[in-house]
This record gives C-alpha cells, sequence and structure tokens, in this order.
C-alpha cells in the first residue's frame, strides 16, 4: 500500500481513496469510513441486591427495520473534548442511569468494526446505587431510556437464547458470565 488520500465527505465521514502497488500491479479501491474515535462503556451493577443494570433506548436503525423490540445495551456514549474516558464514563452513567457511581474500574477496550466504523470504546465495571426509576428521558442528549435490572441468572439465560445484541453488550453478557460477584 502506497498511498491513502482522505476526503471529508460529511462530519466524521470519509471517503478514502487506497492505492495498493506491489510489483508490476497496481490497484486503486474507494471506500467510504466513518471515524467516531473514542467512546466508553459501562456494565453497571448493584452489589447489595446483586443486580446488573442494562438499558433500551431508541435508535433510528432500530425503527427504520421495525425491530419489535429494541436490544439490550449497557451504558455508553461519546467522550467529549477535554474529557478523559473515566470522566466520560461518569458522566454517562449520570446521563443514561441518574446515578453517580460509586466505583469504576476499566477493565478492557474494543475497536468497533475496524474496516468500516472506526471506533474505540474503553469498557468499564462501575458499581452503582440501587436504581428506582426506571426511565430516563434526555432531551438534549435525544435518549430515551429504558432501564432493566437483571440478576446473573437471567443474563445467563440470554446467552444461552443465542439473541442478537451489539457487539458491545454481547462482550459485556459474556464478561458478566465471568465476574464474580
Amino acid at each position: 500500500m502506497n498511498k491513502i488520500k482522505k476526503n471529508k465527505i460529511y462530519r466524521n465521514i470519509y471517503e478514502l481513496e487506497i492505492n495498493f502497488d506491489q510489483k508490476d500491479k497496481s490497484k486503486n479501491i474507494k471506500e467510504n469510513f466513518i471515524f467516531n474515535g473514542r467512546s466508553v462503556s459501562a456494565i453497571c451493577f448493584n452489589r447489595k441486591i446483586k443486580v446488573f443494570y442494562f438499558i433500551r433506548q431508541f435508535r433510528p436503525n432500530y425503527f427504520f427495520n421495525n425491530t419489535k423490540t429494541y436490544p439490550l445495551e449497557i451504558v455508553a456514549g461519546g467522550i467529549k473534548k477535554k474529557e478523559t474516558s473515566r470522566q466520560a464514563v461518569l458522566r454517562e452513567i449520570h446521563e443514561e442511569l441518574g446515578v453517580q457511581a460509586l466505583s469504576v474500574k476499566k477493565i478492557d477496550s474494543l475497536i468497533i468494526a475496524p474496516d468500516c466504523l472506526e471506533e474505540i470504546t474503553d469498557i468499564y465495571l462501575a458499581e452503582v446505587p440501587v436504581i428506582k426509576k426506571f426511565k430516563i428521558i434526555n432531551t438534549e442528549e435525544g435518549e430515551y431510556i429504558d432501564i432493566l435490572p437483571l440478576k446473573k441468572n437471567d443474563i445467563l439465560k440470554l446467552i444461552d437464547s443465542k439473541k442478537t445484541q451489539n457487539i458491545v453488550t454481547k462482550f459485556a453478557l459474556l464478561k458478566i458470565r465471568e465476574l464474580k460477584l
């Protein structure tokens, strides 16, 4: 590969012109690429009542694909300018669960779909207080969230059901299976 040219199409969407040179052959390809940057995700739990908190929220792709039940998600969001990963996860927990985290610990990082969507998400394990309000409407962020408390046995059944999940939530479910909480 000799050359990559990046042309901005819109906000964080680019068209890449990639030139591959090998001996006597040369090939040019064009590919669209979305750079989302860095994000955070949190597996949230309450140790006292042994519950993990998941969310379901409106997503345009679920709506336009007529998804009847939106898949479970974990708390997640982008890292703002001048914000650390830790600050972002604390903010996202507050925005999406309506509580202040008691503790957070980074446990991993994932690259999301590296061929077309460049995003790296830091995964945290977060202990949170007992949640009593199970609907969050955050009009500033355009988020309409239902909070779902699940026991570990429910999560194990969900893993066995092989229901479609986004990759970060699937990772979280499998990670929860390993946790000794």
